[in-house]
């Protein structure tokens, strides 16, 4: 009998076939629906599988791609998962008219709602942090997967991030692309129609490694406000969220401008895999004999 201190890690969970990674990818598609009507990840799930194979034949430190993949797309559906839930709350508590009261200490109903609401934020502070380390894991895997284990060893991440990224090759359009529709938000927000006209006319996309690098660290920066204070020191989502104030005045909401910019680097990520993998399928099929 094994210990609970002496598992081996054969015992532990893993996908060591095509037929368990087709398995996996439509029960989590399943899982996710329960939160979000069209949830299906099976495109991508079975992208990364076929995509690491192939590599990890080659190259062994590029088998562990399959199971930091897989780690990001759980956190992105449990950062849906608790974004869904602060959403629905607060529209619950408006539809009863509960967020027209002034204070979340005269109706336990509301502040109730109050705290499901900064429960679900409070935690997705922390996995929109966790998402962008493990974002990068993925890329040192796909770009400089020699300096993998370097990366997942430092504090640092980002710094070593930044410093190493910038000696990588041109990354695939759809990373730039996903950072430039970004971009494109931002200035439609501060009212430049010209440089908004300018990307939808083709004519800009943000270059790599500047001010790419520059921009994703900024945006890193900007969870680290939120997600900082939540685990170091006496919060900063508390005071927002039990103040009761309207959703267009209160900072905590703000966390979902993230959860945007998460869908955007995510769908690009999906599609570079999805391209790779049909690359590496192509020149598989021309290999063999």
């Amino acid at each position: 009998m094994t210990g609970a201190g002496t598992h081996k890690d054969s015992e532990t969970f893993k996908i060591a076939s095509l037929q368990e990674a087709e398995a996996f990818a439509v029960y989590i598609s399943r899982y996710g629906e329960t939160s979000l009507s069209g949830y299906d990840i099976r495109g991508p799930i079975l992208n990364i599988y076929k995509y690491s194979r192939v590599h990890s034949k080659v190259d062994r430190v590029n088998g562990k791609l399959l199971n930091a993949y897989i780690d990001l797309e759980l956190t992105y559906l449990f950062m849906m998962k608790d974004s869904l839930l602060a959403g629905g709350t607060h529209n619950r508590l408006h539809d009863k008219g509960k967020t027209a009261l002034g204070s979340v200490l005269d109706d336990f109903e509301l502040f109730s709602g109050k705290l499901d609401i900064l429960y679900a934020l409070s935690a997705f502070s922390f996995r929109m942090r966790a998402f962008w380390d493990k974002y990068m894991g993925v890329l040192f895997l796909l770009y400089e997967n020699g300096k993998y284990d370097d990366y997942i060893k430092t504090r640092r991440r980002k710094h070593f991030f930044m410093r190493r990224a910038r000696g990588w090759p041109e990354i695939p359009v759809h990373l730039r692309k996903g950072l430039t529709n970004i971009v494109r938000t931002w200035l439609i927000h501060s009212g430049q129609r010209e440089a908004v006209r300018d990307i939808d006319n083709g004519k800009f996309c943000v270059p790599f490694p500047d001010p790419f690098l520059e921009i994703l660290g900024e945006i890193i920066a900007m969870v680290d406000a939120v997600r900082t204070p939540e685990a170091h020191g006496a919060g900063f989502l508390r005071k927002w969220t039990l103040a009761n104030l309207p959703i267009d005045k209160s900072r905590d909401f703000a966390l979902m401008n993230h959860w945007n910019m998460g869908n955007e680097f995510m769908g690009a990520l999906r599609a570079t895999i999805a391209e790779y993998s049909a690359q590496s399928s192509m020149a598989n099929a021309d290999n063999e004999p």
